[in-house]
């Protein structure tokens, strides 16, 4: 039985890797190892790897790092290159039905299924009744096609960096992993598993909303350009800065730009203690009103998902929004989501009650850029 894996996510912005065990009495989980390295900008693209030597070189660097048992991982496949649908198809036994996937969907799925590596997630089984009063039994999934080529690239990196890839799967599938902590649907008593929740990534290049039930995916949509590297080319452009220098100074300012600074003033003065200045760098002001519309068109496409999905009748509506991804992590943007949607939002923890090693607790890598690694690692733990 398999007690421990590595899970891996290649990003735009870095390169997050983690390892979780499970105790072999206990059952219990914990992430053992965790370790995370910075990429040249561009040397990944909304999910593409375009530079190999740099990411081989950031592969090397991440498994020197975090000291990782073994060299077998779990890689995450970014959701640009990955099509997701619903449908019903005719009930037929599991085996069957897997080895028939691929002439049963050609219709239903805009892509040439030469180019792509078809799965599937069984979402339940029904029944459904014609004019005569027949019955058929139906199953509905959820289609997964990745591009075959993207996939297949990732993989060729890996192993030049010395991995051997093990297993892929969609980044989207890692956060409902993560955020259940790798409890499968049944498992859950029957209060949660009706509850329905979503999962907002907020990346560097995209945006990816997911909507599960406990653990089961009802929808995914994924927005490309739209992640915080979005900002800060607009803000390389408006300032003239180079996307190093760019990035810095997003981060640096945030939503709001910085405290205010309060100056004292005479003691002979009326009023109290001191006054507010606003901020006056033409800079400072011109990041604020780059990051501000920005940050609303972010809010707005989550607003727009959830809307989607509750329109698709297909199930309860969404009880609470979890966030995860780097770019949730600058200054202000939490608190704008959170006050503009009518549902609890929360920052993804990756821990989700699960123990870390004392070197993880360390480190203290437990943020929101770490959960799809952590949801890798968990799809290979039995």
């Amino acid at each position: 039985m398999t007690t421990s894996a590595v899970g891996l996510d290649i990003g735009s912005s870095g390169i997050r890797a983690a390892q979780v065990s499970r105790h072999r009495r206990s059952g219990e989980l914990e992430i053992v190892r965790a370790s995370s390295v910075e990429l040249p900008f561009d040397a990944v693209r909304n999910g593409v790897i375009s530079d190999d030597r740099a990411v081989t070189a950031g592969l090397k660097r991440l498994w020197r790092q975090g000291r990782f048992h073994g060299r077998k991982v779990n890689f995450a496949v970014s959701d640009s290159g990955v099509l997701t649908r619903q449908i019903d198809l005719p009930w037929m036994p599991p085996a069957d039905f897997a080895a028939a996937l691929r002439y049963q969907v050609g219709d239903a799925l805009p892509v040439d299924l030469d180019t792509v590596e078809l799965d599937y997630h069984l979402l339940d089984e029904h029944e459904v009744t014609d004019e005569v009063g027949n019955t058929t039994p139906m199953n509905r999934i959820l289609v997964v096609a990745a591009n075959r080529e993207s996939t297949e690239a990732e993989a060729r990196v890996l192993r030049r960096a010395g991995l051997e890839p093990i297993g892929a799967d969609s980044s989207a599938f890692a956060l409902i992993r993560a955020a259940c902590r790798g409890v499968l649907p049944g498992e859950h008593d029957e209060r949660e598993s009706s509850r329905v929740g979503a999962i907002a990534d907020v990346g560097a290049d995209q945006l990816t909303v997911v909507v599960h039930r406990a653990g089961q995916p009802l929808f995914i949509r994924t927005i490309a350009n739209l992640g915080g590297q979005t900002a800060a080319a607009a803000l390389a452009e408006r300032l003239a800065l180079d996307p190093a220098n760019a990035e810095l100074v997003k981060r640096d300012t945030g939503l709001n730009g910085p405290a205010p600074v309060v100056a004292p003033i005479a003691e002979s003065s009326v009023f109290g203690t001191g006054a507010e200045q606003a901020p006056t760098d033409p800079r400072v002001l011109a990041t604020v009103g780059i990051l501000n519309p920005w940050a609303t068109t972010i809010v707005s496409e989550i607003r727009n998902s959830l809307d989607y999905y509750q329109a698709t009748g297909s199930g309860p509506a969404v009880e609470s929004l979890d966030l995860a991804g780097r770019t949730v992590l600058l200054d202000g943007l939490i608190d704008r989501i959170a006050t503009s949607l009518p549902i609890r939002v929360r920052v993804v923890d990756p821990l989700l009650g699960m123990a870390a090693s004392a070197r993880v607790r360390k480190l203290g890598l437990t943020d929101a850029r770490m959960t799809v690694a952590v949801g890798m690692a968990l799809a290979g733990v039995a």
